[in-house]
């Protein structure tokens, strides 16, 4: 369905592979990054091996995720997860601290909507959870067009805390 490849003006977005362990164990031992991830403490390289065959072990036509990187090195992820029978699709995304500030998120993001609503005809509605605290995020999400629409009160416990959700939404019509 979608591209396996994406390229942006700085970033290529490309299959996890398990090359990508190190740069992950890095990025996600930083307790910043690791704060509204869904990312458990401590991480170390049994997790990292996991959360890096998680995506490649994924059927690409349902959920594709893409490794963003820069200069070939991995700074992230971006993925999709169809729901054919509502045609929607929920976006995931996450970049390490030290890439925080920088665009990247969002143009990554961008890139994955833009291949999605123009392989998939049919789909209606992207969507996106995230941290109700985590103000980057919201603006990654304001900034691509996606409006606030609730919410979630105490919708996970994670990390010994229950968390509330910020529910994000962007109809075709509005990308």
């Amino acid at each position: 369905m979608l591209p396996e490849e994406l390229r942006t003006k700085h970033l290529a977005l490309r299959p996890f592979a398990l090359h990508d362990v190190d740069a992950l164990l890095d990025d996600s031992s930083d307790p910043d990054y690791a704060r509204h991830q869904s990312i458990e403490s401590p991480f170390n390289r049994r997790d990292a091996e996991r959360a890096v065959a998680e995506p490649v072990l994924r059927d690409w036509d349902t959920a594709p995720a893409w490794a963003i990187t820069l200069d070939a090195a991995a700074i992230g992820i971006v993925s999709m997860n169809f729901h054919a029978e509502h045609r929607i699709a929920a976006v995931g995304y996450g970049v390490p601290k030290a890439h925080w500030g920088k665009g990247f998120c969002g143009e990554a993001v961008r890139a994955a909507i833009d291949a999605s609503f123009d392989e998939l005809e049919q789909l209606k509605r992207v969507r996106a959870h995230i941290d109700a605290r985590n103000a980057a995020s919201a603006r990654v999400l304001l900034k691509l067009g996606f409006t606030l629409e609730g919410t979630l009160r105490s919708d996970a416990y994670a990390k010994g805390e229950f968390v509330d959700a910020g529910v994000y939404g962007l109809l075709r019509e509005e990308w």
